[in-house]
């Protein structure tokens, strides 16, 4: 995971952001888009675990809702 690479460099620093790309299926599946669904949820269950440890130690993490291509 990219937060593993990123987070020893910001803990040092004492700062940071992390911000993670969704889509509303990490809100709610729609018809057959189920494992699109988990895997954004699982993102989003990731990026709040995040937030909520590294958070106190200033690092910043968050999920940000994009429907449509990300260039």
């Amino acid at each position: 995971v990219s937060s593993q690479q990123v987070l020893p460099q910001m803990i040092e620093n004492k700062k940071g952001t992390i911000l993670f790309t969704g889509a509303t299926a990490s809100l709610r599946g729609g018809k057959n888009f189920g494992p699109f669904a988990v895997s954004k949820f699982s993102l989003r269950a990731l990026s709040q675990s995040l937030a909520r440890e590294f958070g106190p130690k200033n690092i910043h993490v968050a999920h940000v809702i994009v429907d449509g291509q990300v260039k």
